[in-house]
């Protein structure tokens, strides 16, 4: 082989070495942020075909999905969206999740482990999968009381009632507070407008969960 064809060989050779590299980096060292980017529509059309779990209190369903009958199947609805949101926090297409969604969302999306014989039957029976749904132990009556008492006073603070014997939460409000149907929203306008407006200062920064998002001074009757 003569000198120029010997370098047009390394040179494709070179090419071949480094499409190869980048195809391994793409599939098996980026796979996972590939495959959880937002942006990426075949898993919002996987995630949003199956029915997430219910976020429950006291026998109400605080967080349901609902069907549309749209491309994405499904949209996560908020009873009492603002008392709750510092409790259940919010689902969105483009916002990604917080409090309880985003905490517990391995149950709620069906995909945790204990949940692995109920996935299996699905896939048997021919059922569509859904996800699990999560009880809390607020109580509805308790968390109407405190979010009534910020709100309606037009507080910026934060209230959480718990049961000292076991660390039951019954309520925690916070406020301002904010309305996570409309960061559910499959309108993007939509999405975007709640966004700005909940995580704006001049707003109180409604997303904010001052319940355990900020720090406080303990107050008087804080005794060591």
């Amino acid at each position: 082989m003569n000198t120029p064809l010997r370098r047009v060989a390394l040179a494709v050779m070179g090419m071949i070495v480094l499409l190869l590299a980048n195809a391994t980096y793409i599939q098996v060292v980026s796979a996972d942020d590939y495959r959880s980017d937002p942006r990426n529509r075949r898993v919002l059309l996987d995630e949003y075909s199956r029915q997430r779990g219910q976020i429950v209190a006291g026998g109400l369903p605080l967080a349901s999905s609902v069907p549309t009958g749209g491309e994405l199947r499904f949209q996560r609805q908020y009873l009492e969206g603002p008392v709750y949101a510092p409790v259940t926090g919010y689902y969105s297409l483009r916002y990604g999740s917080g409090g309880v969604e985003n905490a517990l969302d391995p149950v709620l999306n069906g995909s945790d482990g204990r949940l692995f014989v109920r996935r299996l039957s699905d896939l048997i029976t021919g059922r569509d999968p859904s996800g699990g749904s999560v009880e809390l132990t607020v109580n509805p009556a308790v968390q109407q009381v405190a979010y009534d008492e910020l709100a309606g006073r037009g507080f910026t603070g934060a209230a959480v009632a718990l049961r000292p014997d076991t660390g039951e939460i019954l309520a925690m409000a916070s406020t301002p507070s904010y309305d996570p149907n409309r960061l559910a929203s499959h309108d993007g306008e939509v999405q975007q407008a709640a966004w700005e407006e909940f995580t704006a200062e001049e707003n109180g920064l409604p997303l904010a969960n001052r319940a355990v998002a900020s720090i406080y001074p303990p107050g008087s009757t804080f005794k060591l």
